[in-house]
C-alpha cells in the first residue's frame, strides 16, 4: 500500500515523544572493564550495546557495539579495555524529542544508539534505536 494511505496514523507515531518508546536505563561499563565483561554485560541484559564511562568523571566516552565486538572476537578478553573497543561517539537526545527526530538522528553515518538526557550533564534516562521505532510502529499496526 502506498504510504499515504494513512497519514494521520503515520503523523501521530512521528509525534510520539522519546521518553515513550525508548529502552529505559542505560547498560554501562567502565573504561577500564575488559572486554570480556563488556560481552558478558550485553548478553547478560540482551542489548546491542554498552555506553562505557571514563573512570575518573565517569562521563560518557562513547559506545561498545555488538557490531564493533566482531573485530575483537579472536583477542584475548581479559587484556583489551572497553575503551579500545569504543566504536561510536555519544550523541544525546532529550525525553521530549519526537519519533520523527530520533529517526533523523539514527538515520545519520555512525549513529545506532541515542541516549536519553534531559541535559548535557544531566544523568541519563535511557536508550533510542531504531529497534525502539520499529517496536512503536509494530505496537500502534504502523
Amino acid at each position: 500500500m502506498p504510504p499515504d494511505l494513512f497519514p494521520p496514523l503515520a503523523e501521530s507515531l512521528l509525534d510520539t515523544p522519546v521518553r515513550e518508546l525508548m529502552t529505559p536505563g542505560v547498560v554501562v561499563v567502565s573504561e577500564n572493564a575488559s572486554l570480556g565483561v563488556t560481552f558478558a554485560a550485553m548478553a547478560s541484559h540482551a542489548v546491542n550495546a554498552v555506553l562505557v564511562l571514563g573512570a575518573q568523571h565517569g562521563r560518557p566516552l562513547g559506545w561498545v557495539t555488538a557490531r564493533g565486538l566482531l573485530a575483537w572476537l579472536s583477542e584475548d578478553h581479559r587484556l583489551v579495555a572497553a575503551r579500545e573497543a569504543i566504536t561510536e561517539s555519544v550523541k544525546r537526545i532529550p525525553p521530549s524529542a519526537t519519533a520523527q527526530e530520533a529517526a533523523s538522528a539514527l538515520s545519520e553515518t555512525g549513529v545506532t544508539h541515542l541516549l536519553v538526557c534531559p541535559g548535557a550533564d544531566a544523568e541519563p534516562e535511557g536508550v533510542v534505536s531504531a529497534a525502539n521505532l520499529v517496536a512503536l510502529c509494530a505496537a500502534r499496526g504502523g
